[in-house]
């Protein structure tokens, strides 16, 4: 029997903690999928942990209204809740890769705009982990 995909956003899925900010940052990797900047990074799972933690930022200064920076939080959001399960199914048993969202653009794109950038920071990460197959990822924390 095959098994159903579920298109889901769960609180276990967000990245909330001012700790796990703190610890992206510090050593997190990062590139530019436009209009998107994504920071990244792996590290061992705990038994409650989802396999992918995401966040995503909007800069009040880009925006003065909160209900234009929650629009385009929702578009990410959006984006990436659709197209979560390839990277679901690459990342290596027993880790987790927290994942930050920054957004760069001074005006809304459309959703397929970016849901374009989220589709190519997920590939873009997918090579990552292939490359990196060969090694332990996150040996380094």
């Amino acid at each position: 029997m095959e098994e159903t995909i579920k298109y889901t956003f769960s609180k276990e899925e967000r990245l909330c903690h001012k700790a796990g900010f703190e610890a992206l940052l510090a050593s997190g990797q990062s590139f530019v999928s436009y209009p998107l900047r994504v920071v990244y990074r792996f590290y061992a799972r705990d038994e409650k942990d989802a396999p992918a933690r995401v966040a995503i930022s909007v800069s009040k200064k880009r925006f003065k209204r909160a209900v234009k920076r929650n629009r385009v939080k929702r578009l990410v959001r959006e984006g990436y809740r659709l197209n979560k399960q390839t990277l679901y199914s690459a990342i290596p048993e027993g880790k987790t890769i927290d994942i930050l969202f920054i957004y760069l653009q001074d005006d809304i794109f459309e959703f397929h705009k970016i849901e374009k950038a989220i589709t190519g920071a997920i590939k873009k990460i997918l090579v990552y982990i292939e490359k990196d197959n060969g090694r332990n990822i996150a040996d380094s924390d």
